[in-house]
């Protein structure tokens, strides 16, 4: 293994003078155990200690420095008014400001006639200038140390910001000297500097010109952690998921299939297909990342990638979200690709003769297996399982996608996200994912009209579906809520169903998440045959259902749900070649948040476009899985303001292994230092191993 020369700051935090085995548990809360890890907590702000008073521009609230000398204290008559000291800066009068404080200690610490120099925000008290409980009162000796830019960090119980700069100054005052990874050309286009001095300068800046460049600091250390990060998973990719051989795929069935479908796949699906066929006949174990917006045709393009598999005489294993999604995925394979060579199976949590159909899965009489979270069970044993297929993503745990990889021979994995998600993002969050885009939909669809007004305009929704819903142009109704709550100010479906079905009898059906398989599968084929021409819903609907009749969607309480869920729930209808509509009510009482979703909710009708307002309006938010951001995820990287650097360092890093610069020492002596100080020992162990 390769010398660690950042050993001094793996150092634990307690082992460091003032903070002692007292304060570990409080570090260890936030995640911090070595010196090292402090290192990534970046500044909350940075404070201007350098002003002084200055008369042709005094600002209340404003930071100032300033040597003042005591002249007299004036205690309050009663408790309810201030201490105060006054103190004089030349013949200006400077009032020192206390409340709630005993005189003794105050009059110790401000002795009358001394020199101090005082740093707070600056106020005013009787028509004079005023400092109020300053934040630092020293001797003015300390004038050079005070008069300066302080840097604040976000702190919890049992840890001051002293203790925090304790450890950044001995971490500091440790830096190695390092060689450049990063080659001039990128250094120069981004105005980097070197990676200790960004380091140093993002905790201590001491100029204003520092305090402008923070920025810039910290993009620096952005992309050495993008750039180990991707490094350790690339080049762990390039070790473990070589494949021994290169899958002799087959593509006659797929062609076949494709040809015989009711409709023309558009371009982009063509194009996603082949992208992912070039991916499942390479070198390495994929995961791939199918990213298409609502209604772009994701589910078909997913069964046709299988195809090579199935006539190469692979297993595929398809996991949807749902149990009523999977369903509608088997009949869907059995509809439109109908051929002796595909031997499909429905494998859920419902299905009665669970272990006869565990066991055909392990003797091969099954080629096509679709399930939900059954497909995860440990005794579900594939026969030759090549290739996974994984719908609406998110529903998903990172865990569970490792367990199914392990039941099969080097399976490559498509994941199918529910909306879009920011490519950035996707890729800060899974460098080790190859991104396949379907950004187009089907030219026989029009766009959704989308209107958004409050839950006033209800009786006149009710009106206008009186007028133009039929079994051939039918609506969902979603509400938030399944029943009445007592907390919560939404409608629920119940009460909502109750109202509707009064004003049109048979013709409407209800689903919620508390009814039982069963029963929900038998309201929704109703509905995609015609018989209920309203279905009055909770999000239970909001993934996979697909009634090409559907022209209408009235969304009550629109403001409780996220743009993502919105943009969802609005894609359940305009799958066929009518106008479709979709109405968005909220209440009159709704929050500045909430306002502008909905403006950008009937603004934008694509996606990816109302994902990427989806990330600037709440951040990185939870868009995908267990790790909760790529903010989260990351130290120094902004997922927002660092698209460029995310997208450059990915590409780097790939042409440093496609040229195997790991296998040269001098590319190794500069990379492993970085690598050491992100903490990727994994890929430090493979790289000396």
């Amino acid at each position: 293994m390769e010398i660690n020369i950042f050993q001094n700051l793996y150092q634990n935090v307690e082992m460091l003078k003032g903070i002692g085995e007292k304060k570990k548990k409080y570090f260890t809360n936030l995640g911090i155990e070595q010196c090292l890890d402090v290192l990534f907590i970046l500044p909350s702000k940075i404070i201007d200690r350098t002003q002084d008073i200055n008369l042709a521009n005094l600002e209340k609230g404003q930071i100032i420095t300033t040597i003042v000398k005591v002249v007299k204290h004036r205690p309050p008559f009663n408790s309810r008014l201030p201490y105060v000291i006054e103190c004089s800066r030349g013949t200006m009068v400077v009032n020192v400001i206390y409340f709630a404080l005993k005189g003794n200690y105050l009059r110790t610490k401000y002795p009358v006639g001394d020199e101090l120099i005082i740093s707070g925000k600056l106020g005013f008290y009787k028509s004079n200038i005023s400092i109020a409980h300053p934040d630092y009162v020293e001797e003015i000796d300390k004038e050079s140390s005070l008069r300066s830019y302080e840097t604040i960090y976000p702190r919890t119980r049992g840890i001051s910001l002293r203790d925090i700069k304790t450890i950044i100054k001995y971490c500091l005052g440790n830096l190695p000297t390092l060689e450049e990874w990063i080659p001039e050309s990128l250094i120069k286009k981004h105005n980097f500097f070197e990676f200790n001095h960004s380091l140093i300068k993002v905790h201590s800046p001491e100029t204003k010109e520092e305090v402008e460049n923070v920025n810039i600091y910290r993009r620096r250390l952005a992309f050495d952690e993008l750039i180990s990060n991707y490094f350790a998973i690339r080049y762990l990719k390039e070790v473990n998921q070589k494949k021994e051989n290169k899958n002799n795929l087959l593509e006659e069935l797929q062609i076949q299939l494709a040809e015989k479908l009711p409709f023309k796949l558009t371009d982009k699906q063509n194009s996603c297909l082949k992208e992912i066929n070039n991916f499942n006949k390479g070198e390495y174990k994929e995961t791939i990342l199918l990213q298409g917006d609502v209604g772009s045709g994701k589910t078909v393009v997913a069964l046709l990638s299988a195809m090579p598999y199935i006539q190469s005489e692979y297993q595929v294993a398809y996991m949807a979200p749902t149990e009523i999604l999977a369903i509608q995925i088997f009949n869907n394979l059995n509809n439109l690709f109908l051929d002796t060579k595909i031997k499909p199976v429905l494998l859920t949590g419902s299905s009665k003769n669970k272990e006869e159909i565990q066991l055909d899965i392990k003797n091969n009489r099954y080629n096509f297996i679709i399930g939900t979270h059954a497909l995860f069970q440990d005794n579900v044993t594939f026969h030759k399982l090549g290739f996974a297929i994984i719908d609406e993503q998110h529903r998903f745990g990172v865990q569970q996608r490792l367990t199914l990889s392990e039941k099969g021979i080097n399976p490559n994995i498509l994941i199918m996200s529910a909306t879009p998600i920011p490519r950035t993002l996707a890729l800060a969050q899974y460098g080790e994912i190859e991104q396949v885009i379907l950004d187009q939909r089907p030219s026989f669809q029009k766009e959704i009209i989308t209107r958004v007004a409050t839950e006033e305009k209800i009786k006149d929704l009710i009106d206008y579906l009186k007028k133009n819903v039929t079994e051939k142009k039918q609506a969902y109704w979603i509400c938030p809520l399944v029943e009445e709550s007592e907390t919560l100010p939404y409608q629920n479906v119940e009460k909502r169903f109750k109202i509707l079905e009064k004003i049109f009898k048979k013709k409407i059906g209800l689903v919620h998440g508390k009814m039982h398989i069963t029963e929900k599968e038998k309201v929704i084929n109703e509905f995609n045959e015609g018989s209920i021409e309203i279905l009055v819903a909770t999000t239970v609907v909001e993934v996979g259902i697909d009634n090409k009749n559907a022209d209408y969607i009235v969304i009550e309480n629109a403001e409780k749900f996220g743009l993502s869920q919105l943009h969802q729930l609005r894609g359940r209808v305009g799958r066929g070649s009518n106008q479709a509509y979709c109405f968005a009510t909220h209440n009159k009482e709704i929050t500045e948040n909430g306002k502008e979703r909905m403006d950008i909710f009937q603004k934008f009708s694509n996606g990816f476009d109302i994902a990427d307002k989806d990330m600037q309006l709440r951040g990185t938010g939870d868009i995908l899985g267990r790790r909760q951001s790529g903010d989260a995820y990351f130290k120094f990287v902004n997922v927002l303001d660092d698209q460029d650097i995310i997208i450059e360092s990915l590409d780097f890093v790939k042409e440093q292994i496609s040229k195997e610069k790991y296998k040269e020492n001098n590319f190794k002596k500069k990379i492993t230092p970085l690598l050491h100080f992100f903490k990727q020992q994994e890929a430090i162990k493979l790289l000396f191993s």
